[in-house]
C-alpha cells in the first residue's frame, strides 16, 4: 500500500485561500510548490475544501508520506523554512489563511482506528 497522510487545516480566508491554491496548481508559485513536495518526499498533494456549518476546513492528503512523519515535517517547514516559498507559507499561509496559530505546534498525531476491507 503507497504511503500517505492526511490533514485537516481550518480556512479562515475563503476567497485568498483559493487564489493561493490556484497559484500554487499553475500559476506564480507552482515551480518552488513542487520543488518543496519532493524536498519533503511528496508525490502528490490533494487538496480538498469543505464548507460546514463550523467553518471551512482544507484536507490535505500527501502520497508518498507517512502518517507519522507530517508533525516533524509540517514543524521544520514552520521553524526551518528552506525557500522564500516556505517562509511564505510559515508566515503568511498558515497564520492568515488558514488562522492557526505557527507557535502552537504541529496539528495533532491522526491515528489509525480501523482498516476495513471487502
Amino acid at each position: 500500500m503507497e504511503t500517505f497522510a492526511v490533514t485537516v487545516f481550518p480556512v479562515a480566508k475563503p476567497d485568498e485561500w483559493r487564489a493561493w491554491i490556484d497559484s500554487i496548481a499553475s500559476g506564480d508559485r507552482a515551480g518552488a510548490h513542487r520543488q518543496m513536495m519532493r524536498r519533503l518526499g511528496i508525490k502528490r498533494e490533494h487538496i480538498r475544501h469543505q464548507a460546514s456549518p463550523a467553518g471551512d476546513v482544507m484536507v490535505l492528503v500527501w502520497e508518498g508520506v507517512d502518517q507519522d512523519r507530517v508533525p516533524g515535517l509540517l514543524a521544520g517547514l514552520v521553524q526551518d523554512p528552506q525557500s522564500e516559498h516556505e517562509r511564505y507559507i510559515a508566515t503568511h499561509v498558515i497564520p492568515d489563511l488558514h488562522g492557526v496559530d505557527p507557535s502552537a505546534g504541529p496539528p495533532p498525531v491522526m491515528r489509525e482506528v480501523a482498516a476495513i476491507e471487502t
